[in-house]
């Protein structure tokens, strides 16, 4: 058969994925942390691919497989992904080769101390209300190493997710224009609707603030509205009220606190 006859081996047609003919053929690589999600012939575990990858017969003369990236590829998977393709001679290609190269956010924006927690990619205000980012969850996360409810991402990764922007807006279109100072956030109220399910596929978190005292430089009020979006779908929002306390004053808040916490406890 001419090259272009040649079809896809065991892959039925079907109309919901991008086909180019019969010689072409779209995949999602996702971590191995979603493995449960990676269960049909259009998504692989990253091992799992490597090995097929690996094997040489994963792609029939004539047909090409262009790779896609899910959650939890980094960018050492995706050098080793690049590799396995060079050596396909152009059978398996990457989608969008430097897609795992977007830096995920320093730790420092989003509060958090170590890297793998967070959730954040390609940070940017396109006005200082307005805020938007790559949801990037990494196959480390803290949030999804024990979850057993099935193939989508568990809801509290978008709860910490609205966190994570909220923060980022703050750090990176407020606080420049503030005397410097550190701040931690203070949530007061989380009014969260779940509309559809998360999975482990690329997708965008937003936030929106609709109102704002900025008044006192120690304790910062904020009113946003949150979004995380995937493939065109609305996958959950909130309303939150949240402020961002001077961090001096809320360590004594809290050391007080703490105190008289443990002094009710043990009486």
């Amino acid at each position: 058969m001419a090259p272009h006859d040649v079809s896809c081996p065991q892959t039925p047609r079907d109309e919901t994925w991008a086909w180019e003919g019969d010689t072409r053929r779209d995949v999602v690589v996702v971590a191995d942390r979603f493995a449960r999600f990676a269960r049909e012939e259009r998504v692989f575990t990253l091992s799992g691919l490597l090995a097929r990858l690996g094997s040489g017969d994963l792609v029939a003369p004539g047909c090409q497989w262009i790779v896609h990236f899910g959650q939890g590829i980094d960018a050492t998977d995706g050098d080793l992904l690049e590799a396995a393709c060079e050596k396909s001679e152009g059978a398996v290609c990457l989608a969008d080769p430097d897609a795992f190269r977007l830096p995920f956010a320093p730790p420092a924006v989003v509060h958090k101390n170590r890297p793998e927690n967070v959730l954040l990619a390609g940070v940017h205000s396109p006005a200082p209300a307005h805020c938007r980012a790559e949801l990037r969850i990494h196959r480390n996360n803290e949030l999804v190493l024990d979850h057993h409810t099935g193939e989508h991402v568990q809801g509290i990764v978008i709860i910490e997710a609205m966190r994570q922007i909220c923060i980022a807006q703050f750090e990176t279109a407020i606080r420049p224009g503030l005397t410097p100072a550190s701040h931690a956030g203070v949530w007061k109220r989380i009014d969260l609707s779940f509309e559809d399910f998360l999975f482990p596929l690329p997708a965008t978190v937003e936030s929106l603030i609709v109102e704002s005292d900025l008044d006192r430089e120690t304790h910062l009020k904020f009113r946003a509205t949150t979004a995380v979006r995937q493939l065109g779908r609305t996958v959950a929002t909130a309303g939150i009220e949240y402020a961002m306390i001077a961090q001096g004053r809320i360590d004594t808040l809290e050391r007080r606190k703490a105190d008289q916490a443990t002094q009710a406890y043990l009486g």
